[in-house]
Order: structure tokens, then C-alpha cells, then sequence
């Protein structure tokens, strides 16, 4: 009987951790409490500046290794953009919608650090990975900063590379933001 008692607790524990490790987000620093039942609107803003794929800049990763250009990529930008928003508003529930004016009560800021869109061949899924920041209007701290380890472009669980697995990416991480919030203490 202990020893089934045991294995039990075992295979809870083990499972368990399995479920925190492949949560994408942490919360670095500060608290998401006040976007929690606050209502209002939050400026959504996706940062490319620093981003890098393969180690390389984004436009020589996207023009060597992805055999793209930067027009293109600014094209779908804009599209990753909405669907971000809009599967954040989708979620939020109680908290601020997603707006796109400057005078919102509430600015994120998604830094994008590190993309994959696939390889050459077509093979491997689209992730990105960096940083959430959270700001109230007019100030130049966050108030709280979320790191993304790794988020994967997955539709009906497989992966997906080129744009639309990485506008699944921006979109799964509205999802998981949103849900952040809303089980925040």
C-alpha cells in the first residue's frame, strides 16, 4: 500500500513539474495585479529593433537564411500585430482592451529578442522568445516585465514555420499573457 502510495504521489509530482516547465512565461520583476479587473485600454506595441535569427541580425537572417526580404516581413508585421490584439481582447476578460492610441491607460511593450521561422527547407516550426514590459501611461519604468523563454507557433499542435507560425506565436502569447494576468496575486 505504500509503495502505491508512493508511486502515486510520484507520477503527481512528476507531472506536475512537466506543466510549469513548459509554461512560456515568468514574471521577472513587479506585480500584473492592476491589469487585472482595471478595464480601460492598453497601447500594444511590438518591438523588432534588437531582434535576431541564427545569431544574425533580423534583415540578414530573413534575406540569408529564410531567402526573404524585409518587405515582406513589414507586410506581416502589421498582421501579427492584429492578431495579437485581437486574441488579447479575446481573453482579457476584465482587464484594458487593446487600442492603438498613445493616450490608452496602459502601455506593453513585446520585445522580440530571438525568432525562427523555419528552416530552409521548410522543416521546424516558427518561436521567438524575450521580454513583456508593462507601463502605465507616462511613465518610463515598467511596473512589471514578463520574459518569454520560448514560444512556439503551433496550430492544432503541430508546428508551423514561415509568418503564419509566428503570427501563432504573437497570438499564443496574448493568450498566455491575458491568463497571466488573470491568475495574478
Amino acid at each position: 500500500m505504500k509503495k502505491i502510495l508512493i508511486l502515486l504521489l510520484a507520477i503527481v509530482l512528476g507531472c506536475g513539474i512537466s506543466v510549469a516547465k513548459s509554461n512560456p512565461l515568468r514574471l521577472q520583476s513587479g506585480s500584473l495585479v492592476s491589469l487585472k479587473n482595471s478595464g480601460g485600454t492598453i497601447n500594444c506595441v511590438l518591438d523588432f529593433s534588437k531582434t535576431k535569427g541564427n545569431r544574425k541580425p533580423l534583415e540578414q537572417y530573413i534575406t540569408e537564411d529564410f531567402y526573404g526580404d524585409m518587405d515582406t516581413f513589414r507586410r506581416y508585421e502589421k498582421e501579427m500585430h492584429q492578431w495579437f490584439c485581437e486574441r488579447w481582447d479575446d481573453d482579457i476578460e476584465k482587464g484594458p482592451k487593446a487600442t492603438d492610441s498613445k493616450d490608452a491607460g496602459y502601455q506593453l511593450k513585446v520585445i522580440i529578442k530571438t525568432l525562427q521561422m523555419g528552416s530552409k527547407t521548410g522543416f521546424g516550426g516558427s518561436s521567438i522568445s524575450g521580454y513583456a514590459q508593462f507601463y502605465k501611461t507616462g511613465e518610463s519604468e515598467p511596473f512589471a516585465v514578463v520574459e518569454i523563454l520560448k514560444m512556439n507557433g503551433t496550430i492544432m499542435g503541430s508546428p508551423v514555420p514561415s509568418y503564419p507560425g509566428l503570427k501563432q506565436c504573437l497570438s499564443d502569447l496574448a493568450e498566455y499573457l491575458c491568463d497571466l494576468i488573470y491568475h495574478s496575486k
